[in-house]
């Protein structure tokens, strides 16, 4: 290392300025970080408060709801049928690999799997989908239609635009969410019993295996899968609201709006599941809190 007596005295000056500045940088960092979090939770309030408001389903507000689910969950089924096939037959191969090598059998294993498929798989795999196909759509169309002054017109004819193209927009995400996961969820359970049985890795018949499932339920499993489906949901669904329509530039612009709004919405739902899994099970990694 090069000591502070052998720089420059222009060199000294920026190394004594050194931890101011990287103080500086963490404290912008962190501002930032607390104001983009208040503009999603304000968006959130905002869309809840009009949600349950009779006066703002118009119509229009109508149309565009169903329009958005028929997008982003229906026309998703497909999708989430494939994903969730090819993920319970990874999942079986791994509980092959598991019953091999360590002697267990599926009465430990069934348990585990319900579990992670539930409290964790089947919420954070839906997220990623609805993501991956509606998220940036939403970015995208939103940043579009601000960049050609389509808002503006709407504005200008009496049509609040929070209450036609926001809130429907971040209600669709959030029920899609919840129901793609319940099918997601179910798809890597049949499609990991239908391979793990013709494996011969289980070798109970399917009325066991359900049985075995549903007495593994209980109340937590609903909290883990509710809370992860429906905050992560309303989180992912309304930061590419947030991002389309806070665009400032050209067409050109667009597209750069619309990666990052999908980078924020995954970072958030990786974030509000840690959070919500350190919150429910108050512990974190091996420590317990509180």
């Amino acid at each position: 290392m090069i000591a502070a007596g052998e720089l420059t005295p222009i060199g000294r000056r920026l190394f004594r300025r050194a931890p101011a500045r990287l103080a500086e940088f963490v404290g912008q960092q962190f501002l930032g970080r607390c104001q983009t979090l208040a503009s999603i939770l304000a968006i959130l309030w905002a869309s809840s408060a009009l949600a349950i408001r009779p006066s703002s389903w118009t119509p229009p507000t109508r149309v565009v709801l169903s329009r958005q689910l028929l997008f982003t969950c229906v026309d998703a089924v497909p999708v989430v049928l494939r994903f969730g096939a090819a993920v319970g037959i990874l999942m079986i191969v791994q509980v092959a690999l598991w019953i091999d090598a360590l002697g267990i059998t599926t009465d430990v294993i069934i348990p585990l799997l319900w579990r992670v498929i539930v409290r964790e798989l089947g919420p954070l795999l839906a997220c990623l989908v609805v993501i991956g196909r509606s998220g940036v759509a939403i970015s995208t169309e939103l940043a579009t239609m601000v960049v050609s002054g389509e808002v503006e017109v709407l504005d200008a004819q009496g049509i609040d635009p929070m209450t036609c193209l926001v809130m429907p927009r971040i209600l669709s995400v959030t029920l899609s969410v919840f129901c793609l996961a319940i099918l997601m969820a179910t798809t890597m359970i049949v499609t990991g019993y239908l391979i793990s049985w013709s494996m011969g890795a289980v070798r109970i018949s399917w009325s066991e295996f359900l049985d075995d499932i549903l007495r593994q339920f209980n109340s937590l499993d609903l909290v883990f899968f509710f809370s992860k489906t429906i905050v992560a949901g309303a989180f992912a669904g309304a930061i590419c609201c947030l991002d389309g329509v806070s665009v400032r530039g050209t067409m050109t612009d667009v597209p750069r709006v619309s990666s990052r709004s999908a980078i924020r919405a995954l970072t958030a739902v990786f974030a509000v599941s840690a959070v919500l899994s350190i919150l429910i099970y108050g512990r974190l990694l091996v420590f317990q809190i509180g």
